[in-house]
């Protein structure tokens, strides 16, 4: 019987649904959550800026970090990239700066990071894979701390969407059948402060940029993190550091799947480059967009 998914405030029964009847390392005894979790961490403590929380995720390329206690490394609660977005101009945490921080931009970056974490998910040592991976595709997370217990709360290793994905070069479904056709592109002239408007808003970690019709670039929430991280501010002001275009920070060397590929050239490329979505491309123009939390739902029976 799976695990329940837990917060500090709630606990929520996991569904009644088994993995879609497909063959992969995933499908172990429970407990097999630590044969495939990182046990190391990389996590931030609740006094980090969020300034050096936008640094540490650009540069080890993730998007949620756990919060933990330095001295009991207890779990507090996680920061994920979107979160910083919202608070730097997309969403209602951006009230934060107006009210706490009269604007200033740079005052607001170097405030604790704490503001804006929210209350984590987390799965215990004794979970399996397949709990995780249901929690995943039905809660729209990408990262579960795993602890040792739930009274415990010390963090001991942590999951992605990557590390449960499955491995076959065939998965016998292609990509036009499990992608996302309704794509929200971002141009190049775009301001950042717009893209993490619509990242937020949205609940997208990407937006491919297109010009004349044409895919020529992309634009992630680590690349906004990355401008963030690397403080080549313009002043103090928020909305005019945000107003950095997108030409200035996005991805132009774009890796995309096509409509006909296999699913599992998805998860092959998803483990070779540690990117975790791609859009595709029917002749040069952008058709649709795919990523790991789209092959986690077609697996667990979730299919469009």
């Amino acid at each position: 019987m799976a695990n329940n998914p837990r917060t500090f405030s709630d606990a929520k029964g996991s569904r009644d649904r088994g993995p879609r009847e497909f063959k992969s390392h995933r499908q172990e005894s429970e407990g097999s959550i630590m044969k495939v979790a990182s046990t190391s961490v990389i996590a931030t403590h609740p006094t980090n800026s969020i300034k050096n929380v936008a640094a540490l995720m650009s540069e080890n390329d993730v998007r949620r970090l756990p919060v933990i206690d330095a001295g009991t490394q207890r779990l507090e609660g996680l920061v994920a990239a979107i979160d910083i977005l919202d608070f730097l101009g997309g969403g209602d945490k951006y009230n934060i700066i107006e009210k706490d921080y009269q604007g200033n931009f740079l005052a607001a970056i170097n405030s604790p990071v704490n503001k804006i974490m929210r209350p984590a998910l987390f799965i215990e040592r004794k979970s399996s894979v397949e709990d995780a991976a249901e929690i995943m595709s039905g809660k729209r997370t990408s990262c579960i701390p795993v602890v040792d217990d739930g009274r415990g709360m010390k963090v001991i290793g942590l999951v992605t969407e990557r590390d449960i994905l499955p491995k076959a070069d065939d998965f016998g479904v292609k990509v036009k059948d499990v992608m996302r056709k309704d794509v929200i592109a971002s141009s190049r002239g775009m301001m950042i402060s717009d893209v993490a408007k619509v990242m937020v808003r949205s609940g997208l970690r990407r937006l491919p940029v297109v010009e004349d019709d044409k895919l020529v670039g992309i634009v992630t929430v680590l690349d906004v993190l990355g401008f963030l991280g690397r403080g080549s501010f313009k002043g103090v002001d928020a909305d005019e550091n945000m107003s950095t275009r997108v030409d200035e920070v996005m991805e132009r060397d774009v890796i995309t799947v096509k409509p006909g590929d296999d699913l599992g050239l998805v998860c092959k490329l998803v483990h070779e480059t540690g990117y975790g979505g791609f859009p595709v491309s029917d002749g040069g123009r952008l058709s649709g967009i795919v990523t790991t939390t789209d092959v986690l739902k077609w697996v667990y029976g979730e299919r469009k």
